[in-house]
C-alpha cells in the first residue's frame, strides 16, 4: 500500500462520513416534525425534542463550517505557495495544523448529530414504552 493509497482511503471515509452525517442530521430534523404541535396557528415540538432540534442544527452548522473553512484555508494556503512560485505540479509539504480547524468541525458535527440521536430515540422509547 502506498501514502497514496490510504490518503485516497481516508479521503473517501471523511466524505461518506459527511454524507451521512448531513442525511441523518436531515432525517432527524424530519422525525422531530412528525411530532410538532399544532395548536391554531401556532406550532410548536415538545419540549424534550428541543435539545435534539439545537443539535441536529448546530451540527448542520458545523458541517457548513468545516467546507467553509476548508475552501478558505486551502484556497490561500494555495495562493501562497502560488505566490511564492511554486508550479501547478511541484509537490510541497503542507504543515499539520493546516487542517486542525476542520478535523475539529467534523469531529463537532458527527458528535452533535450523535448525541441528538441518543436524545431522539430516548424520547421514541419513552413514546413507544410509556
Amino acid at each position: 500500500m502506498k501514502l497514496k493509497d490510504a490518503r485516497e482511503a481516508y479521503y473517501f471515509y471523511t466524505k461518506k462520513t459527511s454524507d451521512i452525517v448531513r442525511y441523518l442530521a436531515l432525517a432527524g430534523i424530519g422525525i422531530i416534525w412528525i411530532f410538532r404541535i399544532e395548536s391554531g396557528d401556532d406550532i410548536s415540538i415538545p419540549r424534550t425534542l428541543l435539545l435534539p432540534t439545537i443539535l441536529l442544527v448546530f451540527g448542520l452548522g458545523f458541517d457548513l463550517l468545516q467546507y467553509v473553512a476548508g475552501s478558505i484555508i486551502w484556497g490561500s494556503y494555495g495562493r501562497i505557495k502560488e505566490k511564492s512560485g511554486i508550479g501547478v505540479e511541484e509537490e510541497f509539504e503542507a504543515p499539520r495544523q493546516i487542517n486542525w480547524i476542520t478535523n475539529t468541525l467534523f469531529g463537532l458535527k458527527i458528535v452533535t448529530i450523535i448525541c441528538a440521536y441518543v436524545l431522539i430515540l430516548k424520547f421514541l422509547i419513552y413514546k413507544v414504552f410509556p
